[in-house]
């Protein structure tokens, strides 16, 4: 019995050390956790940020291209309104014979006089 109480002595200490071992990694593990869920977190909120410049940006340029449409339809419809005004108005560009210049009064001072 003695022989037993004593080998149950030598190892207790054995299983404390690889107790403390365990523990040891254990914890060494959790901290490891740790460091990589803040790195993810800190990575996820950065996308987030990026993503909300993004759709910053993506609004701005879809207000632009609706201005660039917009502008483009009034282009396009200059030629149809210049046709139909000739067609169905009678109207025209004037030419030399359509012109008239008119020039000021020589004396501006007797027309205000009376």
């Amino acid at each position: 019995m003695n022989k037993n109480h004593l080998y149950e002595t030598e190892s207790a200490p054995d299983m404390r050390q690889l107790l403390r071992l365990v523990l040891a990694v254990l914890i060494v593990l959790i901290f490891a956790t740790a460091i990589l869920i803040v790195k993810q977190t800190q990575a996820r909120h950065q996308a987030y940020i990026e993503l909300q410049k993004l759709n910053r940006e993506l609004t701005k340029l879809k207000i632009e291209e609706q201005r660039l449409m917009i502008e483009q339809q009034t282009f396009s419809a200059t030629p149809q309104v210049a046709q139909r005004a000739v067609t169905e108005l009678g109207m025209f560009f004037p030419n030399n014979d359509n012109r008239r210049v008119i020039a000021p009064n020589a004396k501006p001072s007797s027309q205000a006089s009376e």
